[in-house]
This record gives structure tokens, sequence and C-alpha cells, in this order.
């Protein structure tokens, strides 16, 4: 089964429904990862999000051959934001989407480790239960206080539900000094999703290959292994708008990515 390529649509926040489809159908993107809509980042409220429009926002997206790969929340599990999740896993299912993204969040200083850890396995429970009962899959993010694998794996072995599983974020670990047969490791029993995205030494975001994220030794060892989801860019132009304009970064990092898995193809 070949992997999915997409893009999360916080790398176009000015982008209305039809210049995201035209633009994934036009870049040879597979997916979109939905992640904020115009001025809005709470999707169940964006107008093509809404209850009385997702029959025919999903069947738009499905008419152009594009999926839906994610609904990346603003979830934080150790705040809890259950109801938040819940109508993010209701999204999902009513768009056909499998998975919904939650980030871990910090951990607070202000009570013993041990008891904001159990806190945070009881929220991530929560919305397990949330996503199972919606038919989707909760994916915890490498990020915040769960930047690692190794965090990441933690949590969830912790909370042991069936419908939680991790996104590896290429990113994130790699600036925290993980290695990558460390990462992979820790995460690939579980694994649901990818975010990509090359950035510099000094933490910038740049075009794929301009920056020193091994990408594809990482891409290597997670398809060897035999993940089969997608491999979704998320350009982050709504937190960094000095970076390239979706114009130029999407279609340069669909282009490397085809190369890689073409690449990949050939020598099978």
């Amino acid at each position: 089964m070949s992997n999915m390529i997409a893009f999360s649509t916080l790398g176009c926040p000015n982008w209305d429904l039809d210049q995201i489809i035209t633009a994934a159908h036009a870049y040879g993107y597979d997916a979109v990862e939905l992640r904020g809509y115009l001025t809005s980042m709470d999707l169940p409220t964006a107008e093509p999000f809404t209850p009385a429009n997702r029959a025919e926002t999903r069947a738009r997206f499905a008419d152009a051959g594009v999926a839906i790969c994610c609904v990346s929340s603003s979830g934080v599990v150790t705040k809890g934001m259950l109801d938040h999740v819940r109508q993010h896993t209701e999204l999902a299912h009513d768009l056909g989407c499998p998975v919904v993204r939650v980030f871990g969040g910090a951990l607070p200083t202000d009570v013993p480790h041990a008891e904001a850890f159990a806190r945070a396995v009881e929220n991530l429970r929560a919305f397990g239960d949330a996503g199972q009962q919606a038919g989707v899959k909760i994916v915890l993010e490498t990020h915040d206080s769960f930047s690692t694998g190794k965090a990441v794996s933690e949590l969830i072995a912790a909370a042991a539900h069936p419908a939680v599983q991790s996104l590896w974020d290429l990113h994130h670990p790699y600036r925290q000094g993980e290695s990558i047969e460390e990462t992979y490791a820790f995460l690939a029993p579980t694994l649901g999703h990818l975010h990509i995205k090359d950035s510099r030494p000094d933490g910038r975001y740049c075009l794929m290959g301009e920056g020193d994220i091994p990408t594809l030794p990482m891409l290597d060892r997670i398809l060897d292994g035999g993940y089969t989801g997608a491999i979704s860019l998320e350009w982050e132009k709504r937190w960094h708008p000095e970076i390239a304009e979706p114009e130029v970064a999407f279609p340069q990092y669909a282009r490397g990515l085809r190369e890689y898995l073409g690449g990949r193809a050939s020598v099978r």
C-alpha cells in the first residue's frame, strides 16, 4: 500500500475550501489535514464544517479525489478539554477522516509529577473514549512536555486505550536530541500519523532539503517498518508568517516526497 502525501491547512491560513482542494489536486497531494480554516481555529464552527454543511464538504473532497487524513484539534491532554476533543471526533467521523490529533501539553509544576501524570493519563483515556465512540483514532503528537518519542510512549502505555495512537512530528524529537532509532522504537508500535517539516539548527522552518532535519532517513526507517499512513506537511505559516508562502512550499515538498517515494518504489 502506498503512503498518501498531505498538507495541513495550517500552511494556507488565507485559502478557502475551493483553493485548498484545487491546490491539493494541482500540486499532487492525495490528502489534506484540517487545522484551522480562514480566521477560525475552531473547525466545528467554521462554515464548511458545521453539522449542516459537513455532508456537502465531504462530497466536495471526494469528488476531487482528495482524502481528509486528519482533523487536528487544539485539545490538550494536561488541560482536559474533553468537549473540544469530542466535537472534533464527531467532525472527523462525519468527514470520513480516520484520526484526530491532540497535544500532550505542559505538565503542571505546582503539583507532584506523579499526580500530574495520573491526571494526564485519565484525560487521555477520556479522549480515547470519545474517539472510540465516534469510530476514529486519537493521535498524540510529539510536542510540548511530550516532545520525545519516549515521553509520548510512556503516556500512551499508561493510558492503554485501544483508540489512542501516536503522531510523530519529525521535527520535535530530533531537536530534543532523540535519535531516529530511539524515536522509532518508542513510537512504531502505536504510530498513526506523521508530520514533516524541515528546519535549520536555529529551529527556523525551511524548504525541504534546506535544513538539517534528516527527513528522508527518518522516512526510510518508518516506511521500512511498515507504516502505511499519511505523510503530512505541517507548514506552520499561520504561526510563522515570515516563512515561504504555500504556493512555494507546498509544491516543493510535494516534488521532494514524490521523488523520494518513486525512488523507493523503483528499487522494490
